[in-house]
Parts: C-alpha cells; structure tokens; sequence
C-alpha cells in the first residue's frame, strides 16, 4: 500500500517544486550509528536515567532555514547534544537542503514518498501555503497517526485539553474533523497560557513606522500623536518642506521603504485607515453582506492616497519594490525619514537613539489598537509513518519541552553555560559575553543551544508549552543581565501599543476545506497587495482604474462568490469563527 500511496503523491500537487530536490543539503550528526536510513534502537533501559528513552538515532529534516543556517559543524559534540544522549540516549541527525523556498524543497521532497523520521516545517496558521502540502501528505498516509499517543506525555498531552490550542491549530491542523480522530500533524511553541493581549515591553516587538528622532524633534511634534491618514499626510509634506539631508548630503525621502526591503506587507502600516478586508481581504458591509475589499470603493481610496503620495515626491519611488540589501543601506544612511516597518530588536533601533516609534496609525473604525486573535503557534512537526516505534521519537520531543528539557534547550548546561541562582538559570561570564557580542559561533558550536533563537535555532523552534518568565525568570535568556537589548525595552515601555481581541481566523484559512478545493486553486493564483502595487505605480488613473476591474473579474472567475456562499454559512452558525471586525 505504501508503494502505490507514493505514486499518487509523485503525480499529484506535491509535485509543483520537484525542482527543488536535486539542491544538495546539509546535515549536523549526534551520531553515525543508523544504518542504510534506519534508526536503531534498543530498549534496555537497565541503569539508565529516569529520562531515558532508547539507544537510537533519530534524524530530522527541516524545513526551516534558520535551523539550517545554525546547524552546529559538529552536533554530537555540543554540550548540549552530549547532555541530552547522556539523559535520553537519543541522538540527532538534523538535515536541511537550501532552495529556492523551504516550501518548495518541501513539496518536491514529500512527493518523492521518502522522508526520514521526522520533518519540522514553518507554519503559523493554515493559511499559510505550507499546510495545503502537509495537508495532503497526511491525508495520503505519509504522517504517523499520533492520537493515541499523546494521554500518555508528560507536555503533548495539554493538547487533548479544551482551549488550551489556538482554534485554528485544533480545528483545521491537528484535529480536523476530516482526520476522524487521528492527529498527523501537531503545532509547536504554543504558550502555556494565553497571553495575547497582555503588552509587556520586556518582550514587545515594536513594529511598524519609525521615524529619525531629529526630524520628529526639529518640526515639534510627538510622533504617537500621529494617528489618521491626513495627519501622516501632513507630517510627509512637513517633512519634505523642512529639506533634510541624510547622511551623504542626499535630500531624505519623507516615507522609505522597510527596513527588509520593499514589500506590500507594509500597506497594514502607512494605509490601515483604508483597509476594509480586515480578515485577508475580506469584512462585512453595513448590511452583513460578506465582500472581498476589491469589490468596494475603499481599494480606490487605498490606490488614490499612495499614488498621491508618489506623485508628489513624498515616497521612495522604490517604496515597494527595493530590495533588501539597498532598504537597509538607506535606512542606515537615515535617507529615509520614515521606516515603513522596523522593530525594537533591531540593532538599527536598539544601538542608538536615532528612530523612534511613530503611530500606530487609526484603523477604519478610527482604532489603533493591535488585533490580536488569542493563542498562536510557530511551525509543525510531523513523524514519517515509516518511523520505526514512533512513541519513544514523540516521547523524546516531549522531553524537550518539559521544563528540564527546556533549560537544556535553551541554555545548555549547567556550570558550562550558566549557573543556577534563586532557583533560575543565570548566563555565565564567557557565555554572557559570547551572547552580547554576537558570536553566534560560539553559541551554536560550543554550547549547542538555542538561546531565545541567537543559537542553534532548532532548539528553540522544537519546543511548546512555553512559560519563560515563571520556568526561568526572563524571556529571553540573558535578558535580566544583558544590556545589549535595554534601549529595545526603554523603546517598548515609551511607546506602548495596546491589544484587541477579535476572535476567529482569517477568512480564507476556511479555503482549506474540502469543498473548497477548486476555489483554493484559483485563488491561489492571485495576490490582492500585488494588485495594489500594480495600480500604485500605473501611468494613469485609469490604468489603475483598469487594473482593479480586471481583478474583480479575476476573482469572480476563481470562484469567490462560491467561497463568500460558504463563509456566510459558516458566520451564521458561528459569528465567532471568522475574524470579521464589523463595522
């Protein structure tokens, strides 16, 4: 059976980046010991620690570039890789192949029918274009059915409770109702408790607009008070007026791009009071009639504002379209006035006192409040089918998560990394050091651990059941006795933002359905922001005008009014399952 299961994946969708595979990748060994790509394994556990799982390799593939940019050279012998082989007996083989996109290399490598023990994949909600992959793998018997599994861990076994995973990820990914009660595919770093709409500077990431605090000083104005769309516009035009240099002697552009680079991601923030598809394009009208944002007047009001912006020198012409290595030179070179998207842990912002937040800008419904939807998750992790005792690898990542598992993870060992003080883990001197500077190498070669994500990343993306402030004191290892990040804190505590909840997921995380296969196709095909972006930089205003109908009938054709049919079911018998902020 497993052979014909393997023929329809290599014929079907999976095969959209087979490409993707011929890229030769890379591997970081705990151990040389599995054989021919079988894992050994031996269950003698006399005069073995209470922690110890089997004598086995397990090996890993992720698809996660972070990981695969800080695999150790030398896995087996991190300190941490050696602790966790002394505790469990588990060793690791980490493999990660380069491409294009991890989920292309995804695609290809899962519709070859081949993966090793265990896959780890990005993926925040199912939404995003990684599921419909995982989705069908496991539909297609490719994913070992875990739900027996899970009453009897010690971290995993939270997900059985009710409302302890985010809708989203217990709905439409681990426990589909189309799984009948298997579980293939289970969330990871999800939070012990919900803390979604508590603001705490000590680990807020302030994004969004940032703007030179010079200028902001010189033209006299407290930049938080900036709120709606005609302010903004008048702050740009101050700023083009007042005639500032950047650092090489340029006239600034008053609005820059962000500091990654060009992208239309950056519309939530310069235009936020012309955005009425709050829920990826899609709201309620006055009547409760369900419409996608191109079918209404606002997409006008939204194109109109930033081809005026344009037109009048007020925004990079590149806003949009630099790439990411020219976003961060000017940004540096403070030719920009406004950074369109940056954030606090940015040593841009966190190593002087150059930028400082501006905004948030007013919402449609005159809020500036973040919406937030409650509980998240970070990725997903699978175990292949063809595992062997698939229990002893789901009950060694279990370990990891465990409060024990999670100091070891994230800060190594004890008397070689850090120190126990009070009862929490206390950086010591040399890795404090290590931290502050930057030496990755040292992070990820010596110590092995993830460090809050500065080191070997994949033990910090490997973990849930997360509680940093009550299991170790911080949140961020280091973070009580570093300085390196003060300005990033002081920055979050003078600029709050406040939270919203608007429960529900985003209306197109429904075009995962079944019935919605073909829609999901179609829709696939086309990209709203990069319609915007199109009609922004058209010669005329009709070109633009032209642009936006050929969308709308674009969208017709893929089948949105079948798709609003189906959410306007969904909302009728449950206003809380899509994240629609009425009006």
């Amino acid at each position: 059976m497993r052979k014909s299961i393997r023929k329809r994946l290599l014929a079907g969708a999976l095969v959209v980046a087979v490409g993707a595979a011929g890229v030769t990748g890379c591997s970081s060994k705990a151990n040389e010991g599995a054989k021919g790509g079988e894992s050994a394994s031996s269950s003698d556990n006399t005069g073995k620690p209470d922690t110890w799982i089997a004598d086995r390799t397990i090996t890993v593939q992720a698809y996660v570039n972070d990981i695969g940019n800080s695999l150790p050279k030398d896995l087996a012998n991190t300190e941490v890789m050696k602790e966790l082989t002394k505790r469990t007996g588990i060793k690791l083989d980490i493999q990660y192949t380069p491409g294009d996109k991890d989920s292309n290399v995804m695609a290809a490598q899962l519709a070859s029918g081949t993966i090793p023990d265990v896959i780890f994949s990005y993926m925040d909600d199912s939404t995003r274009k990684e599921f419909p992959i995982l989705l069908k793998a496991a539909k297609e018997g490719m994913f070992a059915d875990v739900s027996g599994l899970l009453k009897d861990t010690k971290v995993y076994s939270h997900y059985l409770e009710d409302k302890y995973l985010p809708d989203d990820s217990r709905k439409n990914i681990m426990f589909r109702k189309d799984f009948n009660g298997a579980a293939y595919i289970l969330p990871l770093s999800i939070d012990s408790e919900d803390r979604s709409l508590i603001y705490d500077p000590e680990t807020a990431y302030r994004g969004g607009l940032y703007i030179q605090k010079s200028i902001a000083d010189k033209l006299g104005i407290d930049p938080s008070k900036i709120r709606t769309q005609d302010q903004f516009y008048d702050l740009l035009v101050q700023i083009k007026n007042g005639n500032f240099k950047d650092d090489n002697g340029n006239p600034v552009f008053p609005l820059g791009p962000k500091y990654w680079g060009g992208s239309p991601d950056t519309l939530q923030y310069i235009v936020p009071g012309y955005t009425w598809g709050v829920s990826d394009g899609y709201n309620l009208d006055s009547n409760g009639v369900i419409k996608h944002e191109a079918d209404t007047d606002y997409v006008f009001e939204k194109i109109n504002y930033l081809r005026k912006l344009l037109a009048e020198g007020l925004m990079n012409p590149e806003f949009f379209t630099m790439d990411g290595t020219r976003a961060e030179e000017v940004s540096r070179s403070h030719n920009s006035a406004i950074m369109a998207d940056v954030h606090n842990y940015q040593d841009i912002i966190y190593a002087s006192e150059d930028w400082i937040p501006l905004g948030p800008l007013d919402d449609v419904t005159g809020n500036n409040a973040k919406v937030e939807h409650g509980k998240k998750q970070n990725g997903v992790w699978a175990i292949s089918a063809d595992a062997k005792k698939p229990e002893e690898i789901l009950k060694f990542f279990d370990y990891l998560s465990t409060p024990e598992g999670q100091l070891l993870c994230q800060y190594g060992v004890e008397g070689k990394s850090y120190e126990m003080k009070d009862g929490k883990p206390v950086l010591t001197d040399e890795a404090l050091k290590k931290l502050n500077e930057g030496d990755k190498d040292y992070l990820v070669n010596n110590i092995g651990a993830g460090f809050g994500y500065t080191g070997c990343v994949f033990f910090s993306f490997v973990l849930t059941n997360i509680d940093n402030m009550n299991n170790f004191g911080e949140n961020r290892p280091g973070a009580n006795s570093s300085n390196t990040f003060k300005r990033a804190v002081e920055v979050a505590k003078d600029y709050p933002i406040t939270y919203r909840l608007v429960p529900g997921l985003n209306a197109t995380g429904y075009l995962s359905a079944e019935s919605m296969t073909d829609v999901k196709a179609q829709m696939s095909l086309l990209n709203y922001k990069e319609m915007i972006v199109q009609a922004v930089y058209a010669g005329t205003d009709e070109d633009a005008k032209k642009i936006v109908e050929s969308f709308r009938q674009q969208l017709k054709a893929a089948g949105n009014d079948k798709f609003i049919e189906y959410l306007t079911q969904l909302y009728k018998e449950d206003p809380s399952a899509i994240c629609f902020d009425k009006k």
